[in-house]
């Protein structure tokens, strides 16, 4: 399947309900592909999150392909103009902005626990205290130190980067 960039990918429901099992479940998807489903957010093209699929080692036109023919991703129309910070940040909520803290705070722990190998389980615990932006790029700088001190600076620096990526 050759996807044209601009189409905008969409969790379906049945998505949602397997993102909400715990990782691992007889239903659940190789770690790669969890962690594309979860980046998808309705707004990015299939041309942007090809980008971060390759980051995962995947390729992107067969993982779509694949989501897809499990029910999890649908296709929607093309995606939004890049519009000003100023306009985007006015049409942005307060749930909106809680939402996406959520959202890219499970994607980083997910990613550490990878990094980590299993070495995770400070940072989950200091996790739990992270409520506002200020406590999250807080916890952020401890967990890559972690993986710097685990793994070096690069796969610290490559935390970080996708990390924004998704956020």
């Amino acid at each position: 399947m050759s996807l044209p960039a601009h189409l905008v990918p969409r969790k379906t429901q049945a998505a949602r309900e397997l993102l909400q099992q715990r990782p691992g479940g007889t239903s659940s998807l190789a770690r790669g592909l969890r962690m594309l489903l979860i980046t998808i957010d309705g707004r990015k093209s299939f041309g942007e999150l090809g980008v971060f699929a390759q980051g995962l080692g995947l390729r992107a036109d067969m993982a779509f392909e694949q989501l897809q023919a499990q029910g999890l991703v649908t296709w929607g129309a093309e995606a939004e103009a890049p519009s000003s910070p100023q306009s985007q940040a006015s049409r942005t909520s307060p749930t909106d902005h809680t939402a996406r803290l959520v959202r890219a705070k499970f994607f980083a722990l997910d990613l550490s626990a990878r990094m980590l190998a299993g070495r995770d389980q400070a940072l989950r615990d200091s996790a739990r205290g992270v409520d506002s932006e200020s406590s999250f790029h807080a916890w952020i700088d401890q967990c890559a130190q972690a993986i710097s001190d685990a793994g070096g600076a690069e796969r610290a620096a490559l935390f970080r980067e996708r990390v924004a990526a998704a956020a």
